[in-house]
């Protein structure tokens, strides 16, 4: 007995010791690239500033970091009969501010279901909970940008969108999925590079699939190659009113054309 309990010990010693080390290597990796982009932007972290800013990264980058936001989902679910030639809307917060959306898409039977700061990773782990059931006619998603914003790089975040793009296919192979590509902004203007090549990938890939249309707003968001100021709230990241036209303008079309046959 004694003789099982110490081998019992050892492998939970063991266990843990392989947890931390895991732990350990992806802190590491992820201080690492906080230098980086810090001495991109010309910016001096402490130590201190460095740890603090790791640890947040991977704590929003587990997957079920948003499961709250996930559940007030679900229990509005239960008492809503929802259209069955829906189109969802998901993704990150520029999906979950756009309040007039309904207004916005008049005629087009639409649900919102954008949470929070969402990584593509985290809509991958809540697709059987806020993607699936609906068992939409289209999605339209916007996300990345939060996820590019956290370090990991475009080729990284594209993976992780082929991950959401393979569960439509198998599971929804009727839905269209219309990608809206990461948008220019004041705050974010630092990671103009790799949020191009992120749209890029998907634009391309696009090209090679009928099912997924990629929506580039761009351009239209800016003004002598910059991002317009007067679009976005405070912060410079969340859109204002004037914002939400635009994409209202390049969005709508598009889903009117697609399912124009429908009605």
């Amino acid at each position: 007995m004694r003789k099982l309990k110490s081998l019992q010990c050892s492998l939970l010693t063991f266990l843990v010791l392989i947890f931390i080390a895991s732990c350990s290597k992806e802190s590491t990796e992820i201080e690492d690239r906080i230098r980086v982009q810090a001495e991109k932007n010309n910016a001096e972290l402490s130590y201190a500033e460095i740890k603090k800013t790791a640890a947040y990264l991977i704590e929003w980058g587990r997957p079920d970091f948003y499961e709250e936001q996930i559940n007030v989902f679900l229990e509005a679910d239960k008492s809503i009969e929802y259209s069955k030639d829906l189109i969802l809307f998901t993704g990150s917060s520029s999906i979950r501010f756009w309040e007039t959306l309904t207004q916005d898409m008049q005629s087009l039977p639409v649900l919102n279901r954008g949470f929070g700061g969402a990584h593509l990773a985290h809509v991958n782990h809540h697709f059987d909970q806020i993607v699936y059931p609906y068992n939409p006619k289209g999605i339209v998603i916007f996300c990345g940008t939060n996820d590019i914003t956290a370090l990991k790089t475009p080729e990284e975040v594209f993976e992780d969108f082929l991950i959401f793009f393979k569960k439509v296919e198998q599971q929804l192979p009727q839905t269209k999925i219309f990608f809206i590509g990461i948008k220019p902004t004041v705050a974010r203007a630092y990671l103009k590079e790799e949020e191009q090549e992120f749209n890029q990938k998907i634009a391309q890939l696009s090209k090679e699939n009928k099912n997924l249309i990629f929506i580039d707003v761009w351009d239209s968001m800016l003004i002598d190659d910059k991002p317009v100021a007067a679009l976005f709230v405070e912060d410079g990241l969340h859109m204002n009113a004037e914002g939400y036209k635009i994409w209202t303008a390049l969005v709508k079309p598009i889903l009117d054309n697609t399912f124009s046959d429908d009605s």
